[in-house]
């Protein structure tokens, strides 16, 4: 009961919408404030045009949903009690085009700063690796399958077959890292084939240099709309990607940081470029985005599609494939980017799935699950140094448990995520001050009582436990 109270006065207060717009600043410790309230963050790239879904997104405890710069697209969402956030597109890289893009900044924040549903900023979404993924995009997939075929229609044979071999030769040139040599050699086979090369300007050997400028642009652009609307962070969501300098000289452009990462099924597919590519890639993503963002809040851009979604007409076998996450898995990573230091969650990719699907109802679900935990995942860490030991088990245990705690008036909460595949027994040390505390889950039948310091549970593989004090 007092938590349901407590959400409910939150919600009241963050979005009763006053008449000068809203403030919302950054705490000390990265959570986001919204007049005066802290709040976690519970975000979806969709803003559905059925008024029923958007219904469903706001009584799920959705708080911030994408919008597009229009005054109706703002109103909509006010008229449910929904925060929103605006993309300022390319504008807000003032590389080039400066005086014009100014303006256009300018004009956005004067239509549309003072709204009262609007909380944040974003800039163009993963800004820094798309200054490489199109070169690699096309260096090594549009251009020698466009390449092919024109090879393939020549009625010169042995044209064709030098051209081939060429080909070959910009692939070994490309794998063993000789980029430059490998992209000139691209160019040639263009002439020979009588076509000038259609993208002389996409070499990797050049990508650092755009990215810099890009970079020095968007910092631009940042610093301009901070000094003419101070009262909205600026969000940027990154890939999963990049090495941590990179990210971190984009990241002087920005209030709030993240990426997206959609790991499911673990393992299948190359959205994660780490060792580790299991679901806990989450947690590992988000410890990532702080270190190359100290300081700065984490907003995690989780999984709400199946791979299969983004394919034209999958067929059954692809559907099983690259399937959706199933509900356990969406909370697993939710709670591992929580434990692991996140201060907001948003979805990407329920514009692809159907709204009386199971990831969709899937979804509202936790939402409101984590919704409901509102006083306890805006609260502050607890300052209590928790370490955690684990009992002897069959398995290697490269990742274990991790326990996040909470200080909820005076009272600590602890979040805590195996991110190991199997089940483990843990044991949480350094808890003196709670000497006698019962600590239960509501979704689990068991007690732990903290004795000599100490409390002790068992746990499922890529399990959760929200524990409160009784």
């Amino acid at each position: 009961m007092y938590l349901k109270l407590c959400l409910e006065l939150l919600f009241l207060t963050l979005f009763a919408g006053a008449a000068l717009g809203a403030s919302v600043t950054i705490a000390p410790d990265r959570m986001a404030i919204v007049d005066g309230q802290r709040a976690f963050i519970l975000g979806l790239y969709e803003n559905p045009d059925d008024d029923a879904v958007l219904e469903a997104v706001a009584g799920a405890g959705f708080n911030l949903v994408r919008a597009s710069a229009s005054t109706e697209a703002l109103e909509r969402l006010h008229a449910r009690r929904l925060g929103a956030w605006i993309n300022t597109g390319g504008h807000i890289d003032l590389s080039e085009g400066r005086d014009q893009r100014e303006q256009s900044l300018r004009d956005m924040v004067a239509a549309h700063a003072q709204h009262p549903a609007l909380l944040a900023w974003e800039v163009p979404d993963e800004a820094l690796w798309n200054c490489w993924y199109r070169t690699v995009n096309w260096r090594r997939g549009h251009e020698p399958t466009q390449q092919r075929e024109k090879i393939g229609s020549l009625a010169d044979a042995a044209l064709a077959e030098e051209l081939r071999a060429q080909l070959e030769e910009v692939d070994r040139l490309h794998k063993r890292g000789d980029f430059g040599a490998s992209e000139e050699l691209a160019d040639d086979i263009w002439r020979k084939l009588g076509v000038d090369p259609p993208h002389p300007e996409r070499r990797l050997s050049a990508c650092a240099q755009t990215a810099a400028t890009m970079c020095q642009g968007m910092i631009d652009g940042y610093r301009l709309l901070k000094e003419i609307d101070p009262a909205h962070p600026v969000w940027m969501n990154h890939a999963p990607r990049n090495q941590i300098a990179q990210l971190a000289a984009f990241n002087k452009g920005a209030d709030a940081v993240g990426c997206d990462i959609y790991p499911v099924p673990a393992y299948l597919g190359g959205h994660s470029d780490l060792a580790d590519r299991s679901l806990a890639s989450t947690g590992a993503y988000t410890l990532r985005m702080q270190e190359a963002a100290p300081g700065k809040p984490v907003w995690m851009v989780l999984q709400g599609f199946g791979w299969a979604d983004l394919q034209k007409n999958p067929t059954e076998e692809v559907r099983e494939e690259k399937r959706r996450p199933t509900f356990r898995e969406s909370r697993f990573m939710a709670y591992d980017a929580i434990v692991r230091g996140a201060r907001g969650i948003l979805y990407w990719g329920t514009a692809y799935i159907e709204k009386d699907s199971e990831l969709w109802a899937d979804l509202l679900e936790l939402v409101r699950e984590l919704a409901d935990l509102q006083p306890v995942l805006s609260a502050p860490d607890a300052a209590i140094g928790a370490a955690v030991t684990l009992a002897q088990t069959w398995g290697s245990v490269d990742r274990g448990v991790e326990v996040l705690p909470k200080n909820v008036d005076g009272k600590v909460h602890l979040v805590v995520v195996n991110e190991f595949t199997d089940p483990l027994h843990y044991t949480v040390n350094g808890l003196d001050d709670l000497e006698g505390t019962v600590y239960a889950d509501p979704n689990d039948d068991r007690e732990a009582t903290v004795t000599g310091g100490k409390l002790t549970l068992g746990i499922a593989g890529h399990g959760v436990q929200v524990l409160a004090p009784r």
